[in-house]
């Protein structure tokens, strides 16, 4: 029902917002757009993009494939990498399946001639590995760790690699064209098919129960999917762990204990399933735990997880407040699967989440200056982010952080039902060379207000436009259309549908209207955050620093400050916040002993000591509503 009104909305919101002119124009039949057709023009995600894009080419393919060479009996005169790609640790080799899926992308992306030499330079060592070994297998830990999880013996996650080198490969054929590369993944599936069906599922239950699987239902069905391969449809269900499924078969919320990189990636397994074979439950599925994450799990941040997994009851984040809170990856892969949810719904509250996620923990995760990422973001105040060295720590969200910058490019725009959407604000080109036209977006946020879009067109077009309206502007926005008002609008946390002929030059410019929010921790409101507009904001103190990366696999053991009380009226806030930069977002207000608190937004926070829940003085605080604040309700609460 919920859907059925909301399309309803959008429908009757189009008929609204029909500009048209007499004249008549060419109706543009419009294809999903692939990230060669998007440039990153600027802003922040441009600089980030271009730091990985420097750290990507920085790696040497040699001493990733070390490891793969060794385990197929042939030589390398390359030095191992450290960290987790160490020849001790047994989830070496992860690195190279992320560093694939990324480069592959990248250059695609930026036409990065250096990384397309680079992929196909991979693929074709990987095959020469996988010939020598002469059964389809290949990776940088030999077949006796698949032995060991078999026989239920203790071994470290040999398919959550398999899962990031089959994912990788499959991303050099999909963005690369390199047919030996799918070449490579089908023999490599069929292998794993091989040494798995005689296992038969019951036995093969146990062996997932001990492990972490990382995504491989995911990577199978994409490939059947993409290539019809039915040994990949049928090994993807040996893939789906029952202790994860059954209870949300049922309707149950049962995540409490399991860890979320694992479960997380197994449920956009099931998203694509849904979308491969038309399976209603998998889409149920799917959307059931994604109401389970985000209503009763997710930090203000858009992160979740705290050391690693769930550890407590839902809404009871105050227990899972942690300097080893917000796994990084957790994010990367909620993020997919919100991609995935909005596709079937058009429902903009995932929308909403992937601009939390990105600005506020994918953002975030990467060192502004050198380009390392971080494992862990803290959610426990008065911590700050320890970040990985370039050649000795590859921990898992150092592969993630490899893939996140190259794939801000597929969340920016979409196509439904022949409408394009305007998702999110990144400044970015989006070119349709052969319909004849070119969108142009720029935009001052996520630190700004302003929202400009430009049509360039070789002929005059039919078009319809769908340019999200975000939850957290005030409804007074403005909306011109070459530079005349539009009146009636959408309201906030809904789409803005303009159907018209577009001449060359139409320009569309919005100017939202960020407010301050705050967002109080569930249950307990004992801690506060506050955000302005799609920002996070952070209280920031001085302190001892811990500024030298880490090789170690736990990132965080530096020192922490103490983060004082303040006292928080939800009626009157606003008044205790004063800008002190404007340009920067940079705020400052009153700990309850009367010393002032920065406040500035998270993504340009480096080495500072910080708090994204702020402890409240319980006997000084006035709360509207005991419950949680999330910031599209909070305005509906304030009126």
């Amino acid at each position: 029902m919920k859907t059925a009104i909301y399309l309803f909305q959008i429908l009757f919101l189009s008929l609204i917002f029909f500009q048209c002119s007499h004249e008549e124009g060419v109706k543009v039949e419009l294809s999903a757009p692939t990230i060669d057709m998007v440039s990153i023009t600027g802003g922040p995600w441009y600089d980030a993009m271009e730091l990985e894009r420097q750290y990507l080419r920085s790696l040497d393919p040699d001493r990733l494939l070390y490891h793969f060479k060794k385990t197929a009996g042939l030589e390398s005169d390359a030095k191992e990498y450290g960290g987790w790609e160490l020849g001790t640790r047994e989830l070496r080799g992860h690195s190279l399946g992320h560093y694939l899926s990324a480069i592959s992308r990248m250059a695609r992306l930026t036409n990065d001639s250096t990384l397309y030499a680079r992929c196909f330079y991979i693929v074709k060592e990987l095959n020469r590995c996988q010939s020598n070994m002469g059964t389809g297998y290949v990776s940088a830990f030999p077949e006796e760790y698949l032995d060991r999880l078999e026989n239920l013996e203790e071994v470290w996650a040999p398919y959550y690699t398999i899962h990031k080198i089959l994912a990788g490969l499959f991303d050099c054929y999909v963005y690369c064209g390199d047919s030996l590369a799918l070449t490579t993944t089908i023999d490599y599936v069929h292998y794993i098919y091989s040494r798995t069906k005689p296992l038969g599922m019951e036995h093969f239950q146990k062996a997932l129960y001990l492990t972490e699987q990382g995504g491989m239902n995911e990577v199978l069905w994409d490939i059947y999917a993409a290539t019809g391969d039915t040994i990949s449809r049928d090994l993807a269900p040996y893939f789906y762990q029952n202790t994860y499924f059954e209870p949300l078969e049922q309707g149950r919320e049962n995540l409490k204990g399991w860890h979320t990189n694992a479960f997380i990636p197994s449920i956009v397994g099931a998203a694509i399933e849904y979308e491969a074979t038309g399976d209603v439950k998998k889409r149920q599925v799917s959307e059931l735990f994604w109401r389970q994450v985000i209503d009763g799990r997710t930090f203000v941040t858009g992160g979740t997880s705290s050391n690693d997994g769930w550890n407590a009851d839902p809404n009871q984040l105050h227990l899972e407040l942690s300097h080893h809170a917000q796994e990084c990856c957790c994010t990367y892969n909620m993020l997919k699967l919100s991609s995935h949810l909005w596709g079937w719904s058009k429902d903009i509250k995932y929308q909403d989440y992937i601009e939390k996620g990105l600005t506020n923990s994918i953002l975030p995760s990467q060192n502004p200056i050198t380009g390392m990422s971080t494992y862990h973001l803290p959610t426990a105040p008065g911590y700050n982010r320890t970040w990985s060295t370039p050649d000795s720590s590859f921990w898992c969200c150092t592969g993630t952080g490899m893939e996140n910058f190259s794939r801000i490019a597929e969340y920016i725009y979409a196509v439904e039902d022949n409408c394009l959407y305007i998702n999110q604000f990144v400044p970015s080109e989006l070119n349709y060379e052969k319909e004849g036209f070119k969108l142009i977006q720029e935009t001052t946020m996520p630190d700004g207000k302003e929202l400009n879009i430009k049509v360039i067109c070789d002929k005059l077009l039919n078009m319809k436009l769908a340019i999200r309206i975000p939850s957290w502007t005030s409804d007074d926005y403005t909306v011109k259309l070459n530079g005349k008002t539009i009146e009636s609008k959408s309201a906030a946390d809904s789409y803005l549908m303009l159907e018209r002929v577009w001449h060359s030059g139409d320009k569309i410019d919005i100017s939202f209207v960020p407010q301050l929010w705050y967002s109080l921790l569930p249950t307990t409101n004992n801690n506060v955050a506050f955000g302005y507009g799609p920002l996070v904001l952070v209280g920031a103190f001085d302190g001892e620093k811990d500024e030298k990366p880490r090789s170690l696999f736990e990132p965080y053991n530096g020192p922490k400050v103490d983060v004082p009380n303040i006292a928080f009226n939800s009626k009157i806030f606003p008044e205790n916040i004063e800008v002190t930069d404007a340009k920067n977002l940079f705020f400052k207000m009153k700990s309850q002993s009367g010393d002032d608190i920065k406040l500035m937004p998270l993504y340009k926070t480096i080495n500072e000591h910080f708090a994204i829940y702020l402890p409240i003085d319980s006997t000084k605080n006035t709360i509207i509503n005991r419950k949680h604040d999330p910031t599209k309700q909070q305005k509906k609460q304030e009126k």
